[in-house]
């Protein structure tokens, strides 16, 4: 029973505390947007600021547009864990981790304008095989949840990973 209990407090800290201080954009504190973006990130932001006709058009148009670029996956989350670790703007399209998936689409989100940072809460799903990250975003007074990263788990927009996903 010791060894049991010693397992879980032994992943306990490792989930909730030092994956935190070492993955980017986990952290027990939110990373900034930075001052300069790529030009085609620009250009996209831009492109679907223009067809947007509502905030929430342009929230369902950026979660499109992370979505159909980049994937979730169980296992390469594990595999692939190394790509937590890049430049989310240069990453090619294919997999990306929670982490990355969201700090792009808040990018998106607070350099279009329509959004601030107060608009976009960062959160985790504890319960998890590692921990799991979503954004809650308020439009027009309501948050909703978004969970790019589940999009693949047919997890659909407005919705989140709760439990060991």
């Amino acid at each position: 029973m010791i060894i049991f209990l010693s397992i879980i407090l032994g992943y306990l800290i490792l989930v909730f505390f030092v994956v935190r201080l070492i993955v980017p954009h986990l952290g027990f504190r939110r990373v900034p947007i930075p001052e300069s973006i790529p030009a085609e990130l620009t250009t996209i932001i831009s492109d679907l600021h223009q067809k947007a006709t509502s905030n929430m058009e342009f929230l369902t148009l950026s979660y499109d547009y992370v979505t159909s670029k980049y994937t979730g996956n169980r296992l390469k989350t594990i595999t692939e864990f190394w790509r937590a670790f890049g430049n989310v703007y240069d990453t090619p399209p294919g997999f990306l981790h929670c982490t990355g998936q969201n700090y792009l689409l808040r990018t998106m989100l607070i350099k279009s304008g329509r959004f601030t940072e107060g608009d976009v809460k960062v959160l985790n799903v504890p319960f998890n095989l590692f921990i799991h990250q979503y954004l809650k975003v308020k439009v027009d007074g309501k948050w909703i949840n978004v969970d790019p990263w589940s999009h693949f788990l047919r997890i659909p927009f407005g919705k989140n990973l709760a439990f060991f996903g």
